[in-house]
């Protein structure tokens, strides 16, 4: 292995998987022909699984697994399985969402439903596989459902809440939200819970989850008695007034100081400003103002509402963070722009993948619908375009 460069031995590890993940559909198909020809019995075992257990000396868990992923009909997942193209984990969790598909969905539904499920698990992990999956599901309860009990819940959605009063004359609650409204009450209390930056002396927000979240029901209860109308979006974005020399300017290099506390490189101040409203003071040799500009947005309201519609959240191939959760990227850095920035130069991506973006070898493109992810060399060697397909809905659905 040591005589291996860097290059050749992250190729073999990722061949080698490859080759693991054929092998390992090779056994689901053998297994699945042991079965069907019910050679347990003359085994000595009362079936497949329980053989299983014995022979090859697995889990009772894991044995059920793969009988099951043996038996039902999946041809899309095992041929991407076979080329080595999904692995294991990935089989198995596509398992246990299309054997939850209602017999009433038609066959050529559940193929598009299966393929989509591949798709995305060649760009992503089982556990996102698995979220996908119950987004799915909802999918199916909502179309396999009567249409007079679907009009009837939309009519009459199920609201509920219920409270108390304590001694001391605090108040203990608890309900249920229809869909429509729950997605309302967390667009509110998100932006209102998140943790509060760190105080004058560096301690960080103590505050629980929970009570954060308390606080902002309470924020929201003030609010509502005192306002009209009740604002969505609770929260304004940060002005940052940039100050940077020309020579670092130009060359894209140096350290920035925020506050005149905390030191950041001119790369990472340029990722800050990604959704800020920036306003840029150059800075001669004598730290005399050179220009000072007007406040700039990377994106208008209106431009943030069409960027929802249409990446439907975090735009990195796997990611399923949905759009508030995101901020608006540029293509190019927002430094060397001049004028507004159109809407195809924009998309949406979470704080996590932003890192990723900035710190890593990946790279972002407009495509013809929505922004493509450019892998890099090491992942792919033809650094082929990919775009996220897990905030897609069913293909058929779509259609």
């Amino acid at each position: 292995m040591q005589q291996l460069s860097d290059d050749q031995l992250t190729a073999a590890m990722l061949a080698s998987e490859e080759a693991l993940n054929r092998e390992y559909a090779r056994i689901v198909d053998l297994v699945g022909e042991f079965d069907k020809r019910a050679l347990a019995p003359t085994k000595g075992s009362r079936n497949t699984s329980v053989f299983l257990v014995s022979a090859l000396r697995l889990s009772y868990k894991e044995a059920r697994a793969r009988v099951a992923q043996a038996k039902l009909a999946m041809p899309v997942a095992k041929t991407a399985m076979a080329s080595g193209k999904i692995n294991r984990e990935h089989l198995q969790e596509i398992e246990h969402v299309m054997s939850q598909a209602p017999e009433s969905l038609p066959d050529a539904e559940r193929t598009a439903d299966e393929d989509s499920l591949v798709a995305l698990a060649q760009q992503a992990s089982p556990f996102t596989v698995r979220k996908i999956g119950v987004r799915l599901r909802s999918y199916w309860n909502v179309e396999t459902k009567d249409p007079k009990a679907r009009e009837q819940d939309l009519a009459r959605p199920k609201r509920t809440f219920h409270y108390n009063m304590t001694s001391d004359g605090a108040m203990k609650f608890s309900g249920v939200l229809d869909p429509e409204t729950s997605t309302l009450v967390a667009s509110v209390l998100t932006p209102l819970s998140k943790p509060d930056p760190a105080d004058e002396i560096g301690k960080p927000d103590r505050r629980t989850k929970d009570e954060r979240q308390g606080d902002a029901v309470a924020a929201v209860f003030d609010l509502a008695a005192r306002a009209p109308d009740l604002p969505i979006n609770a929260s304004e974005r940060t002005t940052m007034t940039v100050t940077v020399g020309l020579d670092e300017l130009e060359r894209r290099a140096g350290i920035a100081m925020l506050d005149g506390y905390q030191a950041v490189s001119v790369s990472q101040l340029l990722k800050m400003c990604c959704d800020a409203r920036v306003v840029p003071a150059v800075l001669g040799t004598a730290g005399e103002v050179l220009h000072l500009g007007q406040p700039a947005e990377l994106a208008s309201p209106a431009q943030r509402a069409a960027l929802a519609i249409r990446d439907r959240g975090c735009s990195r191939p796997g990611c399923t963070r949905g759009p508030k959760w995101c901020t608006p990227q540029q293509m190019t850095r927002w430094i060397a722009e001049h004028g507004p920035v159109e809407l195809k130069d924009l998309g949406l991506i979470c704080e996590r993948d932003r890192h990723l973006l900035h710190h890593t070898d990946w790279e972002i493109q407009a495509g013809e619908s929505r922004i493509e992810w450019v892998p890099p060399a090491w992942l792919d060697p033809e650094r082929t375009p990919i775009s996220n397909t897990a905030h897609d809905p069913p293909r058929h659905s779509a259609a």
